[in-house]
């Protein structure tokens, strides 16, 4: 447009000039200037230059000379206009290629939504509800915490971090059990998996009601989850899952701390009831369901073709744990062809389920290296992959790979981050730690470091680098506001949980997890009161839940509940509470030892403090576990000042004394069954596991020989005083006149058949019962008879292999 302007200004400053200006002109000439004009004026490709050429072989000079100037700028102007229109051209070219393909995809999406329309239109009703079901659990969100924002999820999906959880044996070990098939003892005491478990369901009834335990952190969600999303989605049958001939099942997700008041109620539903009502009513927020078919979900559990999975005894309130046990046995003998699992934490298992208990009990295992690995390394190449637009290309996986190395390479160095990285949810956290480090600082070495890390993480340092802006001045103050308002809810001095039908003093003491909105309120305001009252706390509980995601609101409630993002960060949280209030705090920690739910809080804030005072507390109150867990946590640390040390060895021996204080009371009283039992608890809980669980290989090659010690000297000086030769290292020598060979190796079957003979254990080839004939009179002469660990490891091969196991660790001991 230029270059025409220039030529049409060019044209009237020459003798090209309108016919109307030249009077004198012929009309000829009038007309050759109109022409010229025109060419001037329009010409795009340079058409003065063949008019100007064509004057001159004319002999028309004057024509030719005025024509010159307007040749010039037309050439300028062809170089320009060609490369201007074929550039624009391009240009274009690639717009065009961009909108076709723009409109290829939204064909392409639009094309898809009707498909999924349509399709979703054809599916039956439980097609529709599977589909519901695994959108239910598709997401790995167990610690509630976002990455960066320029991911483009906040979890990745389960399928892709999801690691297979080992599972050993608990009541199914036990030998009584297996008077008649001992044999299938050792099959079902080995580390399996779920899917194995599923697969000899037809063979072994007692496998449709599992229990499975295990501490927070562990991954019994995570698990559920898994099973849910796999039958969902029918995956069951396909990949690396079809070695497994597993029934096929509709999975059926229920979290009871959700649901456990429906199941309180005077006048409760059945679980078909509960089923149709209440879990599929909570699955129709995801995507509106049909109306369930008459009896739909009945007959899928009286036809055993149901997987029901409840998640979390231990959350429900413990006032109302009996009811619920009730609630959950009479359903399950209900329906004796489908399948059921329950996880829940030990100790509320163990104390609290009080109705008749699931046939098979198994505890998930911590994670090996193995897993470790797996997990650390599809956690990255997860991350990195959705840092960089979905992209998954070698250079990806490589930057993923080299970040995975040094994270395992730095915890495999570091034997306290070891302990830490066998459970699930601190494996978690530690890989979020590590990658959002730009410095690659070393990972906190314990476990109260890293969580209080994770904390100024999610409540600070996250967010300022965002530059985003959070009231409170401080991490230390937001951290104190949460802090005030996880003791509450340790102590349950909520109002409400769903309804106005408790009194306060109802949860008194024994805490709860979940809190209504309206507590929840209240309790910031009263923090903020101390802190800065200026600070809404509407505003402060929008940023806890949005942005530090410690706290998270739950589904499913008449309104609105939350609750913290894991128990874990509740308990730690309110341990650093009674951190903060000085003697306060440890006077109310004093009150609390014996509550159940508060042994994590305790353990939390023992490792604030110089424990001494609270393991003799501990030991005063005879909660001897308790201040053994407490002394061997603190025994553990590295940056113990000398005064603490000194402090720690003055209560060692009573720590010690006191642990073996029933073992001796049993021994001196001759109660040799209760005696033997407690010997197994002793030996269980030193290698870190809880009654019930299984010893392995390694646990006896590395067991504390000070434990060893004191646990065999006990039964040899004090079975001598009434007259008998009991003991581990009696045992022993029995053992190697037998022809054991103390090495860790297996002992032959010619040895340990005369072993057995020798200790009692075996009459005619034939087990002893244990415990029904094992301690009669005819047998407890008989020297070496006893211990034989509480007769969970009673019975077959298998007992023989560990018996190799503990007399080798007996000799390098040197008992």
């Amino acid at each position: 447009m230029v270059i025409r302007y220039i030529e049409y200004a060019i044209a009237l400053s020459t003798m090209i000039q309108e016919p109307e200006k030249q009077p004198n002109s012929s009309p000829e000439k009038r007309f050759v200037q109109r022409s010229l004009a025109a060419v001037a004026r329009w010409s795009p490709l340079g058409g003065t230059s063949f008019a100007f050429a064509s004057f001159l072989l004319k002999q028309e000079w004057v024509t030719a000379i005025a024509l010159f100037p307007v040749t010039a700028v037309s050439g300028v102007w062809a170089a320009y206009s060609k490369n201007f229109t074929e550039r624009l051209s391009e240009i274009y070219g690639e717009r065009g290629k961009k909108d076709a393909d723009g409109f290829v995809e939204n064909m392409d999406q639009a094309n898809q939504f009707l498909t999924e329309k349509l399709n979703w239109r054809s599916l039956g009703f439980t097609e529709k509800y599977l589909k519901c079901q695994e959108w239910d659990c598709h997401e790995d969100n167990v610690v509630g915490m976002r990455e960066e924002d320029d991911l483009p999820v906040n979890s990745p999906l389960l399928r892709e971090v999801f690691v297979p959880l080992e599972l050993s044996g608990d009541s199914l070990a036990r030998g009584y059990e297996f008077r008649d098939r001992p044999e299938n003892r050792a099959e079902i005491c080995e580390q399996l998996q779920i899917w194995q478990l599923l697969e000899r369901v037809r063979e072994d009834n007692r496998l449709r009601q599992i229990a499975i335990r295990a501490w927070g952190g562990y991954g019994k969600t995570t698990l559920l989850k898994h099973l849910a999303y796999i039958y969902s989605t029918q995956e069951y049958c396909k990949g690396s899952y079809r070695k497994y001939q597993v029934p096929t099942l509709i999975p059926f997700l229920l979290f009871l701390g959700g649901c456990w008041k429906e199941l309180t109620k005077e006048n409760p539903p059945n679980l078909p009831e509960l089923l149709t009502d209440y879990h599929i009513g909570r699955l129709t927020k995801i995507k509106p369901l049909d109306a369930v078919p008459n009896n739909w979900a009945l007959n899928i559990l009286r036809r055993g073709d149901a997987l029901v999975m409840f998640d979390g005894f231990d959350e429900v309130p413990p006032a109302e744990r009996a009811k619920v046990s009730t609630w959950l046995s009479d359903e399950m003998r209900q329906y004796p062809e489908s399948i059921f699992i329950l996880t829940s934490r030990p100790t509320a298992y163990t104390e609290d389920y009080t109705a008749r208990k699931p046939t098979a009990s198994f505890w998930i295992q911590d994670f090996n290296p193995e897993q470790r690995k797996q997990f650390v390394e599809q956690w990255y190449i997860c991350q990195e992959r959705y840092a960089r637009g979905g992209r998954n290309t070698p250079d990806v996986e490589a930057k993923a790979k080299d970040k995975a190395e040094k994270l395992l390479a730095q915890i495999e160095a570091r034997p306290e981050l070891k302990d830490l990285a066998g459970n699930a949810l601190l494996l978690n956290m530690m890989a979020r730690f590590h990658r959002d480090n730009k410095q690659g600082a070393e990972l906190p070495q314990r476990k109260v470091e890293l969580y209080q890390d994770i904390c100024e993480l999610q409540l600070g340092r996250r967010a300022s680098a965002r530059g985003i802006f959070l009231v409170l001045n401080s991490i230390s103050q937001r951290q104190e506001v949460l802090q005030f308002v996880a003791l509450e809810m340790m102590c349950g001095r909520a109002k409400t949980i769903d309804t106005n039908d408790f009194a306060p003093e109802y949860f008194e003491v024994e805490g709860f997890k979940q809190i209504s909105e309206a507590d929840l309120l209240e309790y910031i305001e009263m923090a903020l009161q101390r802190i800065d009252p200026d600070v809404s706390a509407k505003e402060f509980l929008k940023q806890a839940e949005d942005i530090s995601e410690l706290l998270v609101k739950k589904d499913g409630h008449i309104y609105a509940v939350y609750q913290f993002a894991h128990l874990s960060f509740q308990e730690f949280l309110a341990a650093c509470e009674l951190f903060r209030m000085r003697q306060q705090g440890e006077k109310l920690a004093f009150e609390c030892m014996g509550i159940s739910a508060w042994q994590d809080v305790i353990l939390f804030y023992a490792a604030m403090i110089n424990p001494t005072k609270l393991i003799q507390e501990a030991l005063n109150q005879k909660h001897i576990d308790l201040a053994d867990r407490i002394y061997k946590q603190t025994e553990k640390r590295l940056n113990l000042s000398i005064a603490e040390q000194k402090a720690l060895e003055g209560v060692k021996q009573s720590v010690t004394n006191s642990r073996y204080q029933k073992l001796e009371d049993y021994l001196e009283n001759q109660q040799w069954y209760e005696a033997d039992q407690e010997t197994y608890k002793l030996m269980i809980r030193a290698v870190g596991k809880e009654d019930g669980q299984w010893f392995s290989t390694k646990d006896l090659k590395e067991f504390p020989c000070d434990e060893l010690l004191a646990i065999d000297k006990l039964w040899v000086e004090i079975s001598k005083k009434h007259g008998f030769e009991f003991g581990f290292s009696v045992q022993k020598q029995i053992y190697v006149e037998c022809g054991g060979i103390l090495d860790f190796s297996y002992p032959s079957s010619e040895t340990w058949e005369k072993f057995c003979d020798r200790t009692a254990w075996k009459e005619r080839a034939k087990w002893v019962d244990y415990p029904d004939q094992f301690f009669k009179n005819n047998f407890m002469s008989v020297k070496g008879h006893l211990p034989v660990l509480g007769g969970v490891v009673w019975v077959g091969e298998e007992w023989g292999e560990l018996v190799g196991v503990i007399f080798s660790r007996i000799e390098t001991c040197e008992v």
